[in-house]
């Protein structure tokens, strides 16, 4: 009686450290400190643009990589540049057309530490119905409840269907970045 109390003592604690270990990695965004961003090239001048609505899920422990699961999403009608023509195009049926489209989402499949100490989340990115793999790498860095996830990655938006074929007017590549603060 005694060695079953004992192991269901050592068993209690172990499932009560795994949940807690599980629970610690769950992380919430920090909106008003928070941003996703993208980057393109409009007639050789570059400029940027940001997504005033967005969430994510974040479910990473730097300590543990490989378990890690990433989630964002933006609204693609909150798509600011600065510029009102330009954004009123990016609403427009061949862009983002967030009629039809209201949500772009990254998905992580696979979650790697790299050799520098960076992260690489490898995943589907879907724009206006079109998924295609995309490796998105990122920085972690946990202080105590506090965290701050730096990622980016580049893509073609043609290969997404997004905008038409004129790439003199709109460059093919764009970059996206994100910087989040994250709580527990």
């Amino acid at each position: 009686m005694v060695i079953r109390a004992k192991w269901s003592l050592h068993l209690t604690l172990v499932a009560c450290v795994a949940i807690g270990a599980a629970e610690a990695s769950e992380w919430q965004v920090v909106q008003d400190s928070s941003a996703v961003r993208f980057i393109g090239v409009q007639e050789g001048s570059a400029f940027r643009g940001r997504f005033e609505n967005f969430s994510a899920m974040i479910d990473f422990d730097p300590e543990n990589p490989t378990a890690g699961k990433i989630v964002g999403v933006v609204k693609t009608e909150s798509a600011e540049s600065g510029d009102a023509e330009r954004d009123a195009t990016l609403m427009e049926e061949d862009w983002f057309n967030p009629d039809n489209h209201p949500e772009s989402r990254f998905e992580s499949e696979r979650v790697e530490q790299m050799d520098d100490g960076t992260f690489a989340a490898h995943g589907q990115l879907t724009i206006v119905g079109v998924s295609q793999p995309v490796t998105m790498t990122f920085e972690f860095e946990v202080e105590e409840t506090t965290a701050h996830f730096s990622g980016s990655f580049d893509i073609k938006r043609l290969e997404f269907g997004v905008g038409w074929d004129a790439t003199n007017w709109i460059d093919d590549e764009v970059g996206v970045q994100i910087e989040l603060d994250l709580q527990q």
